[in-house]
């Protein structure tokens, strides 16, 4: 199963410039390393400017990163003058590793704590996850001319015949994968959190701080929402309408949006607009993969799973249960704020 997991990446994006750094060095990451052709530069053309400033600010952020390409060396001449703290490794032959584990030796930087950026699956993305590497696929640069434009087009056919075979599965998996399981909303470490820079807490209600159809909240389940609305904003995005919701808005301080349709990640991006919060400083809680993990991860937020309060929920969200436990076994752990002994904890309750 690991084999056809190869080319699928952990994140895929737009450009270089839609990464969530922040995040990234949230979770742990110390290290980027780049593809160079039509990831950073379109084909046989020089980087922009505002790839340059990128660099250079990742650089100053304290990221180690190095470009590894199967280009010659002289094609990147010009990038590694206006770039030239950025290390170059060249004739990489990817999906080979000898020049990959060369760049990680000599920044001296681990796999588990280190990204990879490239535009093609088939050599970027299984290069990446062979190493073990976190792997982040972007769209290639729009091919100038008949020749290039075809090969551009060719790359988005070949992703997407790649997906919506065995691929789409896999992606699923990673989609509906969360960064913490927890058994319930009380082990979640939000102390920690917040001295991580989360400002932003989000979280489900039913079935997550109360049970379905409940009248209102557990003293202990209000007590710690106070707690965490003292130190950080705190919202309940629900897709339901709950008497639950009702009892939190007179009781309680909670910003509360109702009908949310997740995993439709508008009221969640709503939410970040109001509290003008990033997407490295929100953390999303909730007991359903389909719906609240889901929408977290496409909108690129951490988030934790915890288990159902009680098994009485409507008839759709059993069928969701149902495909949730022929994902899980398919879901692969994914790089967590909590320390390494809770991280292993979360995994074993995931099974």
């Amino acid at each position: 199963m690991e084999f056809f997991r190869k080319p699928i990446p952990r994140e895929v994006v737009k450009n270089v410039h839609e990464i969530s750094y922040d995040k990234l060095k949230l979770l742990g990451f110390d290290t980027i390393i780049f593809d160079y052709d039509n990831t950073l530069a379109p084909f046989r053309r020089d980087v922009s400017y505002d790839v340059v400033k990128l660099l250079n600010r990742l650089l100053d952020e304290g990221f180690k990163v190095a470009v590894v390409t199967n280009a010659s060396l002289k094609r990147t001449d010009s990038f590694r003058q206006r770039v030239s703290r950025v290390q170059v490794f060249a004739r990489a032959r990817k999906p080979g590793l000898r020049m990959l584990k060369l760049a990680a030796k000599k920044l001296n930087s681990k796999p588990s704590e280190t990204v990879f950026v490239g535009d093609l699956f088939f050599t970027d993305i299984i290069a990446g996850n062979r190493l073990g590497l976190y792997t982040i696929l972007v769209e290639p640069y729009p091919g100038v001319g008949f020749f290039l434009g075809a090969i551009s087009l060719l790359e988005r056919i070949s992703y997407s015949v790649l997906f919506y075979t065995f691929g789409w599965l896999f992606r699923m998996s990673e989609l509906a994968s969360p960064n913490e399981w927890r058994r319930n909303v009380f082990e979640v470490d939000y102390d920690h959190m917040i001295s991580n820079g989360i400002k932003l807490f989000v979280f489900d209600m039913d079935n997550t701080l109360a049970k379905w159809r409940a009248s209102e909240l557990d003293k202990a389940v209000l007590e710690l929402l106070n707690y965490i609305s003292d130190r950080a904003y705190v919202a309940v995005v629900s897709n339901g309408n709950s008497p639950s919701l009702n009892w939190l808005a007179r009781n309680s301080k909670v910003s509360i949006l109702r009908h949310s349709h997740k995993p439709l990640t508008g009221k969640l991006m709503r939410l970040m607009k109001k509290y003008n919060v990033s997407k490295s400083e929100v953390v999303v809680v909730g007991d359903q993969l389909f719906t609240d993990i889901l929408m977290s991860n496409l909108a690129g937020v951490y988030s934790v799973k915890v288990e159902p309060i009680s098994r009485e929920e409507i008839l759709f969200t059993k069928l969701l249960r149902i495909l949730e436990r022929i994902v899980k076994p398919l879901i692969k752990a994914k790089p967590s704020m909590a320390s390494e002994n809770k991280m292993k904890s979360g995994i074993k309750k995931m099974k």
